[in-house]
């Protein structure tokens, strides 16, 4: 027998290929990294320090040209050389501040970090990092989604499918108007998202939260704190200790699950929808794909079951913000590395939204199949407007009634409408329906959609109105 020779592990190379996290690797995405990376994370933290270092010439703590040289000095930071540092403090602001220092004179280096506790910095730094992310990738990747959606829902206004309800045939409706439903909800969670995002506040407060270290050297500790934020665009938190309140990352957190659980539903209902025993969409494949190592035929809804399993990345994500509500006293340190993961949460709506985009437009609608797929039951998805119509015209056991001439029709593989006409009690009832009634009976795909096309349309519309 053939020996397998032993299994040497490649060495890390740095690249995409050596992360752990598939973020920076398989679903790795520069738009949302050039947020959310950890390089930006320090850059961001810098930034705090620059806006400190000026709100200190400000109020006449320091010269307005150390300032100036801190501020020139916070654009020189790195990654990697705060990385460096860090070996040395064993304190990631520490550090930050350190390798700040070294860029500047001595004469600047007392007013660094000046009157400021680490997560003065941090706090305000995520905030911003997070509030910026949002505004500049998450939510413009879902207005995109939903304004290809809305178009999708006003083209197929008219196009009638059938409606299902627990995976049955239960009444017509379009296709547009199914597509309507994500437009809406995605709509409301969009509005959510930005009212959250904007929402989420910094703090300049020290290390307990009640301004001890300021208050030496500021008259009006408060102001200086409105002073600094509004430099890098945030108001502060009502109330802070150490920390800002983590109810403002959690609710937008909690959010972001929710618009991605929306996401995932869409993404289940057009998996569900390319199934081969339905065949009403297909995801479009390109010249090359490939559905399966080795079934051949295949071509399976693999981006849509990508954002349905993405979604359960996002969820974890929701227990783990919810675990950081509580921090003991004025601070603890139970909440250091979890809330380090919270732009996974806006990384997997960001590519979640992206993927959705790009496949939705793409998508391939069969309407043939659709009609098909109506006239399955032979028109008993007309049971509904029979028994009301029955009830209409006197029936006293309306529902009974239809549910048993729709069940024939069903065993029986022949039309509703042939069964209603050839049985006696029935047929006493039809004979007082209208022309138009008995169109809704014979052909329900045509006549018994309802308000689906105008619904579709108002909401589609409506969207791409107002974008």
């Amino acid at each position: 027998m053939a020996k397998l020779n032993k299994l040497t592990l490649p060495n890390p190379s740095g690249s995409n290929a050596s992360s752990i996290d598939p973020f920076d690797g398989r679903y790795y995405d520069a738009e949302i990294s050039t947020y959310l990376s950890e390089q930006s994370r320090i850059a961001y933290q810098a930034h705090v320090e620059a806006a400190l270092a000026l709100t200190l010439a400000e109020f006449g703590i320091c010269d307005q040209n150390i300032a100036t040289e801190i501020e020139s000095a916070s654009h020189k930071v790195t990654a990697e050389a705060v990385a460096e540092e860090e070996l040395t403090t064993r304190h990631d602001v520490k550090a930050l501040v350190n390798t700040i220092k070294s860029h500047i004179s001595d004469e600047a280096k007392p007013f660094v970090h000046f009157g400021a506790t680490s997560y003065d910095i941090v706090s305000t730094a995520q905030s911003l990092q997070i509030r910026e992310a949002m505004d500049s990738v998450v939510l413009p990747r879902i207005n995109t989604l939903i304004d290809t959606l809305s178009e999708l829902s006003n083209k197929y206004a008219d196009t009638v499918q059938i409606g299902r309800t627990h995976g049955q045939h239960g009444v017509p409706i379009t296709f547009g108007f199914a597509i309507a439903e994500y437009v809406s909800r995605l709509h409301d969670s969009q509005k959510a998202l930005n009212q959250l995002s904007t929402a989420l506040k910094g703090k300049f407060s020290g290390a307990v939260g009640a301004y001890n270290a300021l208050d030496i050297f500021i008259d009006d500790p408060l102001k200086f704190e409105e002073s600094i934020l509004a430099k890098v665009g945030l108001k502060p938190a009502p109330y802070s200790n150490q920390i800002v309140p983590p109810e403002g990352f959690i609710r937008l957190i909690d959010e972001l699950a929710i618009t991605g659980g929306i996401m995932a539903n869409l993404g289940h209902d057009m998996r569900h929808l390319q199934r081969s025993e339905i065949g009403e969409i297909r995801e479009k494949f390109e010249k090359g794909q490939a559905g399966s190592s080795t079934m051949a035929h295949k071509r399976n809804p693999w981006n849509f079951e990508n954002v349905v399993s993405m979604n359960k990345q996002l969820l974890a994500q929701v227990m783990n913000a919810n675990m950081n509500i509580a921090s003991e006293h004025q601070r603890d340190l139970t909440d250091s590395a979890s809330a380090r993961f919270y732009p996974v949460a806006l990384a997997a709506v960001a590519s979640m939204s992206k993927r959705l985009n790009t496949i939705m437009t793409k998508i391939e609608v069969d309407e043939q199949a659709m009609q098909r797929n109506l006239k399955l039951s032979r028109g008993a998805i007309a049971a509904e407007p029979l028994y009301l119509l029955f009830e209409k015209h006197g029936h006293i056991d309306a529902h009974e009634k239809s549910k048993q001439l729709s069940q024939s029709a069903l065993e029986q593989g022949i039309p509703l409408a042939d069964v209603v006409q050839a049985d006696n009690e029935a047929l006493q009832y039809w004979s007082k329906f209208t022309d138009r009634e008995k169109q809704i009976i014979q052909n329900p795909e045509k006549h018994y959609t309802g308000l689906a096309a105008k619904k579709a349309r108002s909401i589609a519309q409506a969207h791409l109105k107002t974008d």
